[in-house]
């Protein structure tokens, strides 16, 4: 690249970030905030750095680091700090700190164990905090907590620390029609580099093509019941967005899936994390195991088809949609299997997994994007992560999008080619055009029904490869 363009590039980012600054005064932040606040090596996710790092937002448009690690060092401890955290527990002061907590009810006793991350303990929590806030029965919850120094129930020589509040970590309620009205301020160009950013990366390190590979990530956030499968290589951030960007997404990463935990506990008479989370993301499928695999796919299949489980007598239904994100090994830049499911687990690649295959509405070719370095991240500005993911999660109910889509196409084929291809250019519409009314016909095509014919169309040609009575033709679906 030389001088002129790397100068003309350099303008641009300025010129995006002196436009974000402009119409989103209230919710951007600088990305690169947190290198030089000294924050690197601490494992918090961006939605709470960002949220913290606005809030500590000077009038110079600058940060106080000083602020954010103070508050960091009160409200966020790291294990270093515990004894003297429990040392001023135990001189009957209450604590407020923020962490991941998470619940488990003691499978002999029935008691409730509270996980306290920073300090590394396992204290108990008040029974209404859990029926109050049911999402800590199923794993890390970020938000603030009041800890205190109590006698254990009949033994009163002995103490333990107990929550007695709790308020879970959100963004302020959102202005949707605020973001709507914004968006029109921005080129499409602008705003597919403001997306990417608001993802974390950096815009100038990938490609148009590899941008919207990226923004494809998010649909499953943005359209209830989209489900995708990511294949790539290690090192691609196919789990990154999940963990960071949103608190409406679950991520499972190795270990074992049962049936309670997904659809229904009939023990604990509760519905599981398909019912209470926008998409359930299983990471490193290799490293994942169904417990009572035949009755878990079996129950998927339903799921992904229809939006409704049973198990044995309940009936439920939601609106979750499945991420599987597998590694696959790469040669020269392509899969080195043609059958890209060969080294994934069983349930996924045998002569009967094109049944559940088929019920996948997009298969994203994640081979195609760079591995993550320190220079893919973005330095720029950027909408707050903590306010983007509820703009994702408001941007779910709206309908007028997919009116759009079904008053703009017209489709000729398979009923699940239709509807797969059809909640995917959804997907894509509610990104890139959340306000409808700036979409023409012809941007409509290019960046919404062309990338979802193509997601579709990969997992059609899996399934032609997997069992030969599959067409790996999809669906005819053209613009009306």
């Amino acid at each position: 690249m030389n001088l002129m363009m790397i100068l003309s590039s350099e303008m641009e980012k300025q010129n995006l970030d002196t436009k974000i600054e402009t119409f989103f005064p209230d919710v951007c932040v600088h990305k690169g905030i947190a290198a030089s606040v000294g924050l690197s090596g601490r494992m918090i996710p961006a939605f709470v750095f960002d949220w913290l790092v606005s809030r500590y937002r000077t009038n110079e448009g600058g940060v106080d680091g000083d602020g954010i690690r103070n508050f960091i060092a009160r409200y966020l401890p790291d294990k270093k700090q515990k004894e003297s955290l429990m040392y001023e527990l135990r001189s009957g002061n209450q604590l407020k700190i923020l962490d991941a907590f998470s619940v488990k009810v003691h499978p002999s006793r029935g008691d409730l164990q509270l996980r306290i991350p920073s300090l590394d303990i396992t204290g108990r929590v008040l029974e209404t905090i859990v029926d109050e806030n049911p999402l800590l029965l199923y794993g890390n919850v970020w938000g603030s907590a009041t800890l205190m120094w109590m006698p254990q129930k009949g033994k009163e020589d002995l103490f333990e620390v107990v929550m007695t509040a709790f308020k879970p970590m959100q963004a302020a309620s959102i202005d949707l029609e605020y973001y709507l009205a914004s968006r029109k301020e921005f080129t499409l160009d602008e705003w597919q580099v403001l997306l990417t950013r608001c993802m974390g990366y950096a815009e100038e390190k990938y490609t148009l093509r590899q941008k919207m590979l990226l923004l494809t990530r998010l649909i499953p956030l943005v359209e209830p019941r989209v489900n995708i499968m990511e294949l790539a290589p290690k090192g691609t951030g196919k789990s990154y967005i999940f963990s960071q960007l949103s608190r409406h997404a679950w991520l499972i990463s190795g270990g074992v899936v049962t049936r309670p935990q997904l659809f229904y506990d009939m023990n604990k008479q509760q519905t599981g994390i398909i019912s209470r989370y926008d998409a359930i993301v299983l990471d490193e499928i290799q490293t994942i195991r169904l417990k009572d695999e035949e009755e878990i796919v079996g129950a998927l299949k339903g799921y992904l088809e229809s939006g409704e489980f049973r198990v044995m007598g309940f009936h439920g239904s939601a609106d979750a949609g499945f991420v599987i994100l597998g590694n696959i090994p790469i040669e020269d830049g392509l899969p080195k299997h043609v059958n890209f499911f060969q080294e994934l687990p069983g349930w996924l690649k045998g002569h009967g997994a094109t049944a559940l295959l088929d019920r996948f509405h997009g298969l994203l070719p994640g081979w195609e994007l760079p591995r993550i370095e320190s220079s893919s991240i973005c330095q720029s500005f950027a909408l707050r992560a903590d306010y983007f993911g509820e703009v994702l999660y408001s941007l779910r109910s709206r309908q007028d999008h997919m009116a759009f889509v079904k008053d703009h196409t017209i489709a000729d084929g398979d009923l699940r080619d239709t509807r797969a291809i059809q909640r995917l250019a959804c997907g894509y519409l509610k990104l890139l055009f959340p306000d409808i009314n700036s979409a023409t016909t012809d941007e409509f095509h290019e960046f919404c029904l062309k990338p979802a014919i193509e997601l579709r169309s990969n997992i059609r040609r899996q399934m032609a490869i997997m069992d030969p009575e599959f067409s790996q033709n999809v669906a005819e679906i053209t613009v009306r």
